[in-house]
């Protein structure tokens, strides 16, 4: 398994008992949806890189509520890895990077998501959200 280099945030904002979750259109392709992640900073944790790349890519505060894990993926030829974190939204913090950002329902994330690997950790995300939120009438 390749060493831990990017983190990514999985953003949830709770609308009337209901879960939306924060998607972004990738850098390089903005007919990708994904979840905002990047590289891990020298001397950076993978928290605080969750945190900065929602800041950074997609304009939006966000606390950290608890880890989900960490998925490969296939990066410049190569693998990578990266952590992921559920995150409470917490405020608009400016419009973030040239990339569009959007709100969803559960199933509609999970019909936009590009990779697999990014429905898996939406998956892990939901479980977890529904474990320390209790959405009524929602399944993981």
């Amino acid at each position: 398994m390749p060493e831990l280099s990017h983190a990514g945030g999985i953003v949830i904002m709770i609308k009337r008992d209901s879960p939306r979750y924060l998607i972004v259109t990738a850098k390089r392709d903005p007919h990708r949806w994904v979840f905002p992640k990047g590289h891990i900073d020298p001397g950076e944790t993978p928290e605080t890189t969750a945190g900065r790349e929602v800041r950074e890519e997609a304009g939006i505060e966000a606390k950290l509520a608890e880890a989900l894990g960490s998925v490969e993926f296939k990066k410049d030829g190569g693998n990578a890895r990266a952590a992921y974190f559920l995150m409470e939204f917490l405020r608009s913090a400016g419009p973030g990077e040239d990339r569009k950002r959007r709100w969803c329902r559960y199933e509609e994330a999970m019909d936009l998501l590009s990779s697999e690997s990014n429905r898996d950790v939406l998956r892990r995300a939901h479980a977890v959200a529904n474990r320390l939120y209790h959405f009524k009438g929602s399944a993981a």
